[in-house]
């Protein structure tokens, strides 16, 4: 059964040795949100669904990967208990945040990674939420997904990509969405117009609309617990729940 979505940024920055002293005054916000979210996932589900976006071949997901890429000797793991070393191939951004998180917050949980390719279309994406929402309907435990994606990255000059025009609006549009469980307008988004604003988390969030949308049609009780762009990228921290 699927109980409720998280919705988490996957900058490594909130990872506290990552970011380190100096960034304190602007990360600080967005990690406590992230882990009272994820709290919130763990009080309610036994397991969890982590989506996030990355180049993929279909190759199975490394269930232990370390933040050594951003200058950090942290392991983390998908799976409950003592956290093995890494076994050589690299677990993509979305799910190292996804496992640090459930290590904070959530020890005990087993977390089921399914990485959506950045091309991947609206249609294959609403595809690939309903068979999700079909694989929870038949467990027995409870399920949680936990979305990992990033905002625009061109939203102020000093932006990874830059001062993108027309990013701003866009990105207003998405938080508001995600923000209120707005499931047809997570549906709506373009591929095109998302890929030139520098929108990395949109297949994450269309498959997980599409999972929520065939769960159940109850209402959903949404709140935003972070929206900003501190350094130029769309963050946002929801919650959905019926």
């Amino acid at each position: 059964m699927l109980t409720a979505v998280a919705l988490v940024p996957g900058a490594p920055l909130i990872v506290p040795e990552v970011s380190g002293p100096g960034a304190v005054a602007d990360v600080d916000p967005i990690r406590d949100a992230v882990l009272e979210v994820g709290r919130r996932l763990a009080a309610r589900a036994s397991t969890w669904i982590a989506i996030g976006v990355a180049p993929h071949d279909g190759s199975p997901t490394p269930r232990t990967g370390t933040f050594a890429g951003f200058g950090v000797d942290l392991t983390v793991s998908l799976d409950p208990g003592t956290v093995a070393p890494p076994d050589g191939d690299t677990m993509p951004t979305p799910m190292l945040i996804a496992a640090w998180l459930r290590g904070r917050v959530a020890d005990g949980v087993e977390i089921d990674p399914v990485l959506v390719d950045p091309s991947t279309t609206g249609t294959e994406c609403t595809a690939i939420g309903q068979r999700l929402a079909r694989r929870c309907a038949t467990s027995d435990a409870t399920i949680g997904i936990l979305v990992v994606g990033d905002g625009s990255t061109g939203l102020t000059d000093r932006a990874p990509a830059g001062l993108l025009d027309g990013a701003a609006a866009l990105q207003d549009r998405i938080d508001d969405a995600l923000a209120a469980a707005d499931l047809e307008a997570l549906a709506r988004l373009e591929e095109q117009t998302c890929a030139q604003m520098r929108i990395a988390g949109r297949a994450a969030w269309q498959v997980a609309a599409a999972a929520w949308t065939a769960s159940g049609d109850a209402s959903t009780t949404s709140v935003s617990l972070y929206r900003g762009a501190p350094f130029g990228v769309g963050y946002q921290v929801a919650w959905w729940e019926r």
